[in-house]
C-alpha cells in the first residue's frame, strides 16, 4: 500500500500530531471502535503508537471500506493539511488489480501455449486437496492427437506451482517390450532419489510380484509427508507387456488404501480405464473436448498482452492462427505450432522494439509470421532467421 519512504513520512507526520495529545492512543482508537485495530494497537509513546498504527493499516490493506489507512489519515485531516500526504494517498489509495492466478494461464513457463482444458485444471486442483484421498486416480483420454500427452505440460506447471513432487514416465514404443514391471518400478523409485536395494525379489507368481512392486513404489514415496504424483503416459497398445499392465492395475488398487491414498496420486494418460479393477468411485476421467474459437481468442489475447503499449486488431492475429487449419487429427498439432510461433514472435519483437518508438508492431508481427514453412523444424528456423535479420537491420541504423 505504501512504499518505505512514504510509510516513514506518514509516521513522522502522525507522530508530530500525537505528541500533542495527552492520551495519544485514545486519540486514534476512538475512530476504530469495535475493530481489531482498537484491540491490537500497542501501548507506548507517541512514535511507537504511530508506527504500530501505520503497520496495522498497511496489513489490513483493502480489507475494509473505507480502508483503515483512510480512517487514520482523516483523524487529523492529514490529506488536507499536508500536501505531501495528499500526494502519497493519491498514489496509494487505489487497490491494485488482483494478481493473475498462474494456474489459469494459457502460456506456461513463458514458452508453452496450453489452451483451455478447464476440466483437467479442475481435476488437478481436486487431486491436490485432501478431498481426493477417496478418489486419488485420474485417467486422461481422448481422440488421436487431441493433446493427451500434451497434458503433461500443464501437470508439470501445476505441480511446480503447488510444490508437488511428480514422477513422469512415458512408454517409448521402441522400448515397450523391454519395459517390464520391474523396470517401470525401478524408474519411478529412481526418480524419487530413493535407494533401489530394497526392491522385492522376483516371484514366480506374476500377479503377486506386481502387487509387491506397487507396494514398494508407494511405500518409498510415503517416507515423506509431501504429495507424490505418478504420471504414466502412453502405456497402451501391442507394445505394452501384460505384466506391465498388471503392475499398473496393482498400483491403482494399492494407491487407494491406507496412507498411500493420503500422500500419493496416480494419473494415467491414454490408458483404458476399463482395465482397472479398482472401485469406479475411486477414479475420475477427463475426456478431452474439442478446442473452440473462444478458446483460441482467449489464448491469442493473453499472448498479445505481452506486447504492452501496442494495439492490435485481434481478428487479424486470430485469422493467422485459425485460417486453413487441417482437419483432425492434425488440427491440434498445427494449432499448437501456430500459437508457439505467435508467442515466440511477440516475445522477441517486444525486446527488439523496446527502444523503437511509433512502430507498427502488428504489421511487423504479421510480416514475420506470414508464409512460414509447414515443416516444424524449418518453420522455427525460418522464423528465427527473420527475427535475426530484423534485429541486424535495426542495429545498422
Amino acid at each position: 500500500m505504501l512504499s518505505e519512504n512514504d510509510k516513514d513520512y506518514v509516521i513522522e507526520v502522525l507522530t508530530s500530531r500525537l505528541i500533542l495529545e495527552e492520551k495519544p492512543r485514545t486519540a486514534l482508537v476512538l475512530s476504530f471502535m469495535n475493530t481489531t485495530f482498537a484491540e491490537d494497537l500497542v501501548q507506548g509513546k507517541a512514535r511507537e503508537i504511530a508506527m504500530d498504527a501505520v503497520r496495522l493499516c498497511i496489513n489490513d490493506g483493502w480489507g475494509h471500506m473505507p480502508t483503515w489507512m483512510e480512517r487514520l489519515l482523516k483523524i487529523y485531516e492529514l490529506t488536507i493539511v499536508d500536501a505531501k500526504i495528499a500526494e502519497i494517498w493519491e498514489r496509494s489509495r487505489h487497490q491494485p488489480p488482483p494478481v493473475a492466478d498462474p494456474l489459469d494461464q494459457t502460456v506456461l513457463n513463458n514458452s508453452t501455449p496450453f489452451v483451455n482444458r478447464r476440466l483437467l485444471r479442475s481435476h488437478l486442483q481436486r487431486l491436490s486437496t485432501a478431498g481426493a484421498n477417496l478418489q486419488p486416480i485420474l485417467v486422461v483420454n481422448g481422440d488421436t492427437q487431441c493433446g493427451k500427452s500434451y497434458s503433461t505440460n500443464y501437470i508439470e506447471h501445476f505441480s511446480n506451482v503447488k510444490s508437488i513432487l511428480t514422477y513422469r514416465l512415458s512408454l517409448d514404443p521402441e522400448l515397450g517390450l523391454s519395459m517390464g514391471p520391474r523396470e517401470v518400478a525401478m524408474d519411478l523409485v529412481y526418480q524419487m532419489g530413493r535407494p533401489l536395494t530394497s526392491m522385492p525379489a522376483p516371484e514366480t507368481n506374476l500377479n503377486l510380484y506386481a502387487r509387491q512392486l506397487a507396494g514398494w513404489v508407494l511405500n518409498e514415496a510415503s517416507q515423506t509427508s509431501s504429495q507424490h504424483w505418478f504420471v504414466l503416459d502412453n502405456f497402451r497398445g501391442e507394445m505394452l507387456l501384460p505384466a506391465t499392465r498388471n503392475f499398473l492395475v496393482a498400483l491403482s488398487d494399492r494407491i487407494t488404501t491406507g496412507v498411500f491414498s493420503h500422500r500419493c496420486r496416480l494419473i494415467l494418460i491414454g490408458f483404458d480405464r476399463a482395465v482397472l479393477t479398482v472401485d469406479p468411485g475411486k477414479v475420475e476421467e477427463e475426456r478431452i473436448q474439442p478446442c473452440t474459437a473462444n478458446d483460441v481468442e482467449f489464448a491469442v489475447d493473453e499472448i498479445l498482452k505481452r506486447a504492452a503499449g501496442h494495439s492490435f486488431n485481434m481478428q487479424h492475429l486470430v485469422a493467422y492462427v485459425c485460417t486453413d487449419l487441417p482437419k483432425a487429427p492434425e488440427k491440434m498439432y498445427e494449432l499448437n505450432q501456430r500459437l508457439r510461433m505467435l508467442l515466440r514472435a511477440v516475445n522477441e519483437l517486444t525486446v527488439i522494439f523496446a527502444a523503437v518508438p511509433d512502430i507498427d508492431f502488428e504489421a511487423v508481427l504479421l510480416q514475420v509470421l506470414t508464409g512460414l514453412p509447414k515443416d516444424r523444424a524449418e518453420r522455427m528456423n525460418e522464423l528465427q532467421q527473420r527475427l535475426d535479420d530484423l534485429k541486424d537491420s535495426l542495429n545498422e541504423i
